[in-house]
């Protein structure tokens, strides 16, 4: 077979060149059961010629996989701090992310230091940390371009917020220049649920509009250098590079009269990045990123096309947004696991008045040396927010709560998008996948017998009623934390939670079935599971205090009820 796209072949082989050498630090086995079953792949089904070229490109990946945590460093190094957190700090050396400790007092974000100690190599491949510096002492080096653009994004931060406030300082800083640390828990939650976290740190999304807005204002050749420093200056995340590569691409297409294959300029950007960055295969951001960019170039179209009784706007937000969640669903469901339903309403709401902040935060950047025009600019930013806080209460108060969602939930998406693929294909047997699916999801959450299970955990301890497809959690607050029962509902849906129930509370369990509160002195709580015929005792409490009942239930074990008698199942 020869390749239509052979840089999406080139593409995928370096990607898993970088996976086996990930792979082969944990197991050997699995690494290699992996690289056989990809070459064997390859082998059969591409001419000789392109087989080898394929080859290449996997075996450079896991060359790219050593050369970027198989480095050391001697001490002195010159390392840069490229970010600051409660207890440590992030350096960077030669574009590798490490930590540093020891003695750091002194050292701000952006600083560049030649620094004596001694190197641990010690991974964290998510993050892309090699290891961690530990620091005996260090010297400033002279200020550079780059340490200048982090004291001048202080200094913008500053600016704005004497000017808009705090909170719209963090946003603007967040979504304009890819400050994400200045946003607080909250706001960031309320962004998780409107399902637009994205927009909120620099992407492809912003990328592609600063271009668009220089293009039409200085021209190609300005736009596209600009461009280029606007990634400098707001990190060069790795979405933000992707869309900036995909863009000269599409440039220069047109420039040398070629035509532009948008699947194989997003192949050449992920190559690209990979390369450099070869820890990028396992960071969420960048996979979401081509995902959803795939998602968008397949099917945005005909998604588009089936919406065409909708006005064309509003079927293109629509189509744009539907399109891009089609393969990130199912990697959502095996790594971040919660998913808010109310993203359409937030990409209808608030993404048209994001772009408006990006167009006048990234303008009032411009005219920051002139104080009256950029001051006026924030007020005109002011007054966006503050439609944009109207429309974020009416999307917030719309949107469904945060979903979770699981490994099964992903393997589902997964089957699903097969069958209306192969169904599309002619293969009419794939059909039946989604009424067995349905069937699978009704089996596993709909509880045909009451079950009880014990909770039993070092932060506390809580009782899940299972009963049809409802779960209802019960649990002694005072033991507990907010955070641990947060926990508790992210592992399972849970419908109702029932913190410190009174005493002589009941919960009835169906068929005469009772779950009594028979005792609640705040750090110890009594229960009584009465299945009518028998009676037994539990202990809710910090202390693995056990009764010497003889019917009494065991910490961490689950229970169902069938015909009033109770039967233990784990």
């Amino acid at each position: 077979m020869t390749m239509k796209r052979p840089l999406v072949f080139y593409s995928v082989s370096l990607y898993l060149g970088c996976l086996f050498a990930l792979l082969f630090l944990d197991s050997i086995l699995a690494a290699a059961i992996m690289a056989a079953f990809f070459l064997i792949i390859l082998f059969f089904t591409l001419e000789i010629k392109a087989f080898m070229i394929n080859v290449m490109f996997f075996l450079f990946g896991i060359l790219s996989f050593y050369m970027y945590f198989g480095i050391d460093i001697q001490s002195p190094g010159k390392i840069r701090v490229v970010g600051v957190k409660n207890y440590y700090f992030i350096g960077d050396f030669k574009g590798r992310k490490i930590i540093l400790e020891g003695k750091t007092k002194g050292l701000e974000e952006g600083q560049r230091v030649e620094a004596e100690g001694r190197f641990k190599r010690d991974f964290d491949v998510e993050k892309g940390i090699i290891g961690h510096y530990y620091m005996t002492g260090y010297k400033y080096c002279k200020s550079d371009l780059v340490c200048r653009s982090y004291e001048f994004k202080k200094n913008l931060h500053e600016r704005f917020k004497n000017m808009i406030g705090k909170e719209r300082a963090a946003l603007v800083m967040a979504l304009c220049y890819g400050e994400t640390s200045y946003i607080d828990k909250d706001q960031m939650k309320d962004f998780q649920e409107l399902g637009i976290v994205h927009a909120v740190s620099v992407s492809g999304f912003h990328m592609a509009l600063v271009y668009m807005v220089l293009e039409y204002t200085v021209g190609l050749r300005i736009a596209i250098v600009v461009s280029l420093l606007y990634a400098f200056f707001t990190g060069m995340a790795a979405a933000t590079m992707r869309s900036f590569i995909m863009i000269v691409i599409f440039k220069l297409a047109n420039v040398f009269f070629r035509e532009y294959d948008s699947i194989s300029s997003l192949a050449l950007s992920a190559l690209v990045l990979i390369v450099f960055k070869p820890y990028y295969i396992v960071d969420i951001g960048f996979d979401l990123s081509f995902l959803a960019t795939l998602g968008i170039l397949l099917y945005n179209k005909n998604i588009f096309r089936k919406l065409y009784r909708l006005p064309e706007k509003l079927a293109s937000s629509i189509s744009l947004t539907l399109s891009s969640q089609i393969f990130s669903i199912p990697y959502i469901a095996f790594t971040i696991q919660n998913f808010s339903c109310g993203f359409i309403l937030g990409n209808l709401f608030l993404i048209p008045l994001f772009s408006i902040i990006i167009v006048l935060g990234n303008g009032a950047l411009c005219l920051y040396s002139c104080e009256i025009l950029f001051k006026y600019v924030c007020k005109v930013i002011g007054f966006v927010f503050t439609v944009m806080d109207g429309a974020g209460i009416i999307a917030l108060k719309l949107c469904p709560e945060v979903m979770y969602l699981s490994y099964r939930d992903g393997l589902i998406a997964i089957l699903l998008f097969t069958s209306v693929v192969m169904c599309r294909k002619g293969y009419r047997k794939f059909k039946y996948i989604p009424t067995a699916c349905l069937m699978f999801v009704i089996i596993q959450e709909y509880a045909f017998f009451t079950g009880i299970s014990f909770v039993n955990a070092a932060s506390g301890e809580a009782a899940l009623i299972e009963k049809g497809l409802n779960k209802i959690m019960i649990c002694n607050y005072d033991c507990l934390d907010a955070r641990w029962i947060w926990d508790i509902e992210k592992q399972q849906p849970i419908n109702k939670v029932i913190t410190n129930p009174p005493e002589n509370f009941a919960y009835d369990l169906g068929g005469g079935s009772y779950l009594k509160i028979s005792g609640n002195s705040g750090n110890n709580m009594e229960m009584t599971l009465d299945s009518g015929s028998r009676k037994f005792k539990f202990f809710l409490d910090k202390s693995n205090k056990k009764t010497n009942m003889k019917d009494s239930l065991e910490k961490g074990s689950s229970y169902v009820i069938m015909f009033n008698m109770i039967f233990k199942v784990r």
